[in-house]
Formats: structure tokens, sequence, C-alpha cells
């Protein structure tokens, strides 16, 4: 693959990463989303996956470590409110 294609590509996935953070954010914000809510845990998981995928490439190595661990921290997020939700519901 040519050099601008791969750019386009990774570039491309870091813009749709960054979108997804900052729409998660302001429907947080707006109080149309629930910070348990699944839909902001999965915006933030993906964003945070395709943020780094992005920095990665480019080789900006701290901005991937936080964009993965912003990931882990909203799959963590999203994995205690699927328990709780769960024990909510069972007991």
């Amino acid at each position: 693959m040519h050099q601008f294609t791969l750019d386009l590509i990774f570039d491309t996935i870091g813009w749709i990463g960054a979108l997804l953070f900052l729409v998660s954010y302001f429907l947080l914000i707006s109080k149309r989303w629930l910070a348990t809510s699944f839909a902001f845990h999965l915006c933030n998981i993906l964003g945070g996956v395709l943020l780094s995928a992005s920095t990665l490439y480019d080789a900006s190595y701290p901005a991937t470590f936080v964009n993965l661990v912003w990931a882990i921290i909203a799959g963590y997020g999203m994995y205690n409110d699927q328990v709780k939700n769960n024990k909510h519901h069972s007991g």
C-alpha cells in the first residue's frame, strides 16, 4: 500500500475515534446519556482503541498509552455497570 493511503486510513481512524469521544462527552453533559450507559462506555472504548491505532501509527507513544488506558478504564466501567445491573435485576 502506498504511504499516502496508509496515512489517510490511520488519520480517518483517528478522526472517527476523536468524534466518538466528543459526541459521547456532549451527550453526557447534555444529560442525554448517563455515565453508566452502555452506549457511553462503548463510544469511549471504541474512541480509545481507534485513537490508539492512529497514534501508534504516528509513533506518538504517550498519546497511544493515554488512549489505551482510557479504553481499558471504559471497559472496566462497562463491566462494573453490567455486574451491578445484573445483581439489581436478579436479587
